[in-house]
């Protein structure tokens, strides 16, 4: 099999992950990477505390992306991320032999003529290239794999800084809008551990947060900063594009969230006091109305997106992840109890789907050594949640939520997000990965309510 001047398929049947491109073309990628960002540091950011944010954030990616890549051969000893590192490899060698079986394999993986090459070609049947939301990981590496002789680190670096320019972009939205939570800003965006480690490889998760940190920067330059108006609304639409191809769900998580913020921050601009008080609770409800929209259209576009079928969904997976956890003797696994799955169903189940996707696993729930860092983050989320709300009382709480546009955006996506992973993993593993898009929205409204209610308090003692 046709692997570059390096590999061979029988070196990748025995699992060895690592060979001699990943230690030629990862120190050139470092070096070049290295270069721009230093570049670009120097330019826009030399003097300001963003430079040494930027310089410390690149120097932290790089480093999770190794351990990253360690982890996964010799901790799991595969997994999905070498999957797509499997299925580029064979598409090359398709390409060499086959260029006819490649091109349907790769751009009409759907049609019969695919499914016939794939079955004597492609690893699993070619499985991975018949979901869309996988396709788009393969197909990106495909093409990318061709400066680097596929060399896995090489693609795993650039997945990472992906991820890091959404970081970024995500980081300078809040550090502009709160210039003086700069350090928070920089804690939330571009140094907690789980979003730094699990988005720093080969996988689908690094292209959505870095997809979802450009479209969040481009709907802020566009509609409240009001600048550059067709560089912001293509980059709008290739993120929701590259989003909705690969996790669908957090569009629509996302676009009742960022409703609600931008008609909020249009708000300050409305002299009325009635019309100022009420504009609130009407831009929720139209934001919940957004979503329902949302999820109605794509429903009349595609068959899987309609309830129904999302429920069916979820439901098969929730019980092949069950069973799956149990025969495999995992301890990793976690239930909701019993599920109606119906509205109101859902309904009865978000508060502990939510709470488990914010706080567990906690603690004494942590069998591996992995979850145990995931409980330490979890422990440290719930503190600040709590803490929050005790120090604030929870009405002044709700106030201080309603009172804040970019809190109500950030709350809204967390709780919206944290209920659909926490609703649909049922493995703590998988959701430690799954996510990490909405932990940095949280943290930043955290971050933001806290000063709030610092500010808050001298107030109140003179009052008293």
């Amino acid at each position: 099999m046709y692997l570059g001047i390096f590999t061979n398929i029988n070196d990748l049947a025995a699992k060895n992950y690592f060979f001699l491109n990943d230690f030629l073309f990862a120190p050139i990628f470092i070096f070049i990477s290295y270069t721009i960002v230093s570049n670009i540091a120097e330019k826009n950011y030399k003097g300001t505390v963003h430079y040494k944010y930027l310089m410390t954030a690149y120097k932290v990616k790089i480093v999770c992306t190794i351990l990253f890549s360690l982890v996964y051969a010799f901790y799991y000893r595969g997994g999905d991320t070498f999957i797509y590192l499997y299925n580029v490899v064979q598409l090359r060698d398709l390409l060499a032999t086959n260029t006819e079986a490649w091109y349907y394999v790769l751009f009409h993986s759907n049609s019969f003529e695919a499914a016939y090459h794939m079955s004597d070609y492609m690893i699993n049947g070619g499985s991975y290239l018949t979901d869309s939301s996988t396709k788009v990981v393969i197909f990106f590496a495909f093409f990318v794999g061709f400066l680097c002789f596929n060399s896995y680190v090489f693609l795993s670096l650039v997945c990472s800084m992906i991820a890091l320019i959404g970081c970024w972009k995500l980081y300078r939205v809040f550090a502009e809008l709160y210039p003086t939570l700069h350090k928070e800003m920089a804690i939330s965006c571009l140094f907690l551990p789980s979003v730094c480690f699990w988005s720093a490889g080969l996988l689908k998760d690094p292209i959505c947060v870095g997809a979802l940190g450009i479209f969040t920067y481009s709907i802020y330059d566009l509609l409240i900063k009001k600048r550059a108006p067709l560089k912001n609304l293509f980059l709008i639409g290739l993120m929701i594009y590259v989003i909705v191809s690969i996790k669908v769900y957090i569009i629509l998580s996302y676009a009742p969230a960022v409703f609600m913020w931008i008609f909020s921050r249009y708000r300050y601009t409305i002299q009325s006091p009635f019309i100022k008080a009420i504009i609130g609770p009407v831009m929720m409800v139209l934001g919940v109305g957004v979503g329902v929209l949302v999820l109605t259209q794509m429903a009349r576009f595609a068959e899987r997106y309609a309830f129904e079928e999302l429920m069916r969904t979820a439901k098969d997976t929730q019980n092949w992840l069950v069973y799956s956890s149990q025969l495999s003797g995992s301890t990793s696994f976690y239930t909701l109890g019993d599920i109606e799955y119906s509205m109101m169903g859902l309904l009865k189940v978000a508060p502990k789907a939510i709470n488990v996707s914010l706080f567990r696993p906690y603690i004494w729930e942590a069998k591996k050594p992995m979850l145990f860092i995931a409980s330490i983050e979890g422990m440290i989320t719930f503190f600040m949640t709590v803490r929050l709300i005790f120090k604030s009382g929870f009405i002044n709480f709700i106030k201080m939520i309603a009172d804040n546009p970019e809190v109500q955006f950030c709350i809204i996506f967390s709780v919206i997000f944290a209920f659909a992973v926490g609703f649909t993993s049922f493995n703590f593993g998988a959701l430690a990965r799954y996510k990490i898009p909405f932990m940095p929205f949280y943290y930043i409204a955290l971050f933001i309510l806290s000063d709030t209610q610092k500010k808050q308090a001298p107030q109140l003692v003179k009052s008293n």
